[in-house]
């Protein structure tokens, strides 16, 4: 679940990013367990991260 900054929560599903570049090391279920928010988004151990207006489109809002 994420908590976005408008007060909405969401769920958004990685599945379809663990197939592309850097993504494909989240497969690893400890990196991808290293999330953490970063500057108004999310970001793994990796660096990689995900543009805050993606996070936000395509999380199921809840």
């Amino acid at each position: 679940m994420i908590a976005l900054s408008n007060g909405e929560e969401g769920i958004l599903d990685m599945k379809p990013y663990l197939d592309k570049g850097i993504f494909r090391e989240l497969r690893n279920i400890s990196m991808f367990n290293s999330v953490r928010p970063f500057i108004g988004t999310i970001q793994w151990a990796n660096e990689a991260d995900l543009c805050p207006d993606t996070v936000y489109l395509d999380s199921v809002k809840i």
